[in-house]
């Protein structure tokens, strides 16, 4: 039996062939090697990359250069000033002409002079007729006028006084003629009077054992506003005490829970009392005439302040309504001049050095030149 050889070229040629192949392609990229570093070097650049079956992405932590871009803007300086936050409790106020001053600035909602006003009696029209009630709303209004330190009030007793030695003697200052000579002797801008009414009380023992007496009060005031340089009425404010606001113990409980209920009553109409009163002008007058020197019946206590410029008018005319016969109110003179403040002194006086004008005397009125 014969045996065939087989030719090793058959079987090597495939094997030669598969070499050959490989070494050819062996400068080829193996799949997905080359993109991994390219993509490595995407991140690291902070490019967008692709990545088979992905959508685009960045780079997470690009690193800083070195030197800023030339396109970029300088960074500020350090001397650029730097806006400071304001402090708690610091508050912006409009600005306003600078007033030179001697004494201490006015509060700064109060931008012209405090306003001169008198309290009269209040009337008493409850059923406790034996109680001072009356008298008890006139105090309490008081100290809450005085308190804003918007109005100075003047004594009754004083203006009557002052008006006798002018003169002019009036059983009441509650009649219109005397309010008038008031506004033109002092510079009195208002007269308060007042009701109080519809007071309730209810007391009772804080226990069967006890002794000690517990107290509710309830009450209504009724403050009327008069435009001195008129007489007229200007509005009647009303005001009530809360029910269960009044509520006083002790000794004394009656008299306090009235008083509380008073005081609650009155406060109700301050707000809208102050801000008529705020309607009314300024003006005050004059008390003597020494060549170039004036002396006015306002200082201190009115808000001047020295180096204020007050303005000087002949006195105007009062127009009386034809059908009512009511005053319509005064028209302004002709302007006399100006006078600056160059001294304070007493309680509420004050020095004026004449800078216009002259023949002024003590008819005229003068008024601020802040409107």
């Amino acid at each position: 039996m014969i045996q065939e050889r087989v030719n090793p070229r058959i079987f090597f040629a495939p094997v030669i062939a598969l070499l050959f192949f490989i070494t050819s392609c062996s400068n080829l990229p193996l799949i997905g090697k080359k993109k991994e570093k390219e993509e490595d070097k995407g991140l690291q650049a902070g490019k967008t990359v692709t990545i088979e079956g992905m959508e685009q992405i960045k780079g997470v932590h690009p690193p800083k250069p070195e030197t800023s871009p030339p396109s970029k803007k300088p960074a500020q300086p350090v001397s650029t000033p730097v806006p400071v936050p304001r402090k708690e409790g610091e508050s912006r106020v409009a600005s306003v002409p600078a007033r030179p001053f001697a004494s201490p600035s006015l509060p700064f909602f109060q931008m012209g002079f405090r306003k001169k006003v008198v309290v009269l009696d209040f009337e008493n029209k409850t059923a406790y007729q034996e109680e001072k009630m009356g008298e008890a709303a006139v105090n309490r209004l008081i100290d809450k006028l005085e308190a804003t330190q918007r109005i100075v009030t003047i004594d009754r007793a004083v203006v009557s006084e002052i008006l006798k030695k002018e003169g002019f003697a009036f059983e009441n200052l509650s009649e219109p003629s005397a309010m008038k000579r008031a506004y033109q002797s002092l510079g009195i801008q208002a007269f308060i009077t007042g009701v109080v009414t519809d007071v309730s009380i209810l007391s009772s023992k804080t226990s069967e054992t006890s002794e000690e007496e517990v107290s509710f009060a309830t009450s209504k005031t009724e403050v009327r506003l008069i435009d001195a340089s008129t007489g007229n009425l200007l509005k009647t404010f009303i005001g009530r005490s809360p029910i269960f606001g009044t509520k006083e113990t002790g000794e004394y409980s009656r008299s306090k829970a009235v008083l509380k209920a008073i005081d609650f009553s009155l406060e109700d109409s301050l707000e809208g009392l102050l801000r008529q009163i705020d309607y009314l002008d300024w003006t005050t007058t004059i008390a003597r005439v020494d060549g170039e020197q004036i002396y006015f019946n306002a200082g201190k206590l009115s808000g001047l302040r020295i180096g204020d410029t007050l303005e000087i008018y002949e006195p105007g005319k009062e127009i009386i309504h034809p059908v009512t016969n009511l005053s319509l109110g005064w028209t302004t003179g002709q302007l006399k001049g100006a006078v600056k403040i160059t001294e304070l002194f007493g309680v509420d006086a004050a020095i004026g050095k004449t800078v216009q004008g002259a023949g002024f005397d003590l008819n005229d009125v003068v008024k601020s030149t802040i409107r």
